[in-house]
């Protein structure tokens, strides 16, 4: 496994963690990857994300979760200040995008005013929305586990409890309407949260969008093969390097 350190930037009533991940072979001459995960991940369970990418990669803890800290702000946009704050500490230049399950709506609405920065954008198993979550499912997911790991063990119980609460509908398919860079979606086996609407919407908006279906995977696509979807990532992002051309002065 190549390096692995840990960072801390101030956000609004927050602290938030991220994973700065480097490859074994470096790969510091190529645009990093920003990852936002899911809401019961943390930023540990992917040390080793780097070397399946090929390419420096940046891994936030959301906030209330791992070893981010939070005292007010559950909203999306607390999150996607949580996000600019990262990018802001961490990330000089064009950077390229990547999701997992509830991260996406954070990524996405992050990404609607910084597309300049981007050049590719990989999505996992997740529709370009926000979806409003009930409150009342906050214990059902509090007492399940996540990869072998009790949930409550992994984030905050009370940070989940507020992200539900504050979360609602919001559509976010016109930012990926409006991409010009490559982008790539994976859908898993469950029938949610990426239903066919969904998955047939994601094929109308973005030009060439590449669409990958593990039907072997539960929602957690990093399952049968953790390096499957970071792969994936690494092609999408090399057609984005591509795509950009040299960079000026190169």
């Amino acid at each position: 496994m190549g390096s692995v350190t840990s960072g801390f930037v101030t956000s609004v009533d927050a602290t938030v963690h991220y994973l700065d991940c480097r490859p074994i072979d470096d790969g510091a001459d190529l645009p990093p990857v920003l990852f936002v995960p899911g809401m019961t991940d943390v930023a540990d369970d992917y040390r080793e994300i780097a070397d399946h990418i090929g390419r420096r990669t940046i891994v936030i803890d959301l906030r209330g979760r791992g070893r981010s800290e939070a005292s007010d702000g559950w909203s999306l946009e607390h999150h996607v200040a949580d996000i600019a704050a990262v990018v802001d500490a961490a990330i000089d230049g064009p950077m390229h995008l990547m999701t997992f399950s509830r991260g996406t709506c954070y990524a996405l609405a992050w990404l609607q005013h910084h597309a300049d920065r981007v050049l590719s954008v990989s999505v996992g198993d997740y529709p370009a929305r926000e979806i409003h979550i009930a409150p009342e499912i906050a214990d059902r997911l509090l007492s399940s586990t996540w990869r072998g790991t009790p949930v409550h063990e992994r984030v905050d119980p009370a940070a989940v409890r507020q992200v539900l609460a504050h979360s609602r509908d919001r559509d976010l398919w016109h930012v990926v309407d409006a991409l010009e860079v490559p982008v790539a979606v994976v859908r898993s086996n469950a029938s949610a949260p990426i239903d066919d609407a969904d998955w047939e919407r994601y094929a109308r908006l973005a030009p060439g969008v590449r669409r990958e279906r593990y039907d072997d995977s539960p929602h957690d696509i990093f399952r049968v093969d953790r390096g499957r979807y970071p792969r994936l990532v690494a092609e999408i992002a090399a057609e984005g390097d591509r795509s950009a051309g040299p960079a000026p002065g190169a």
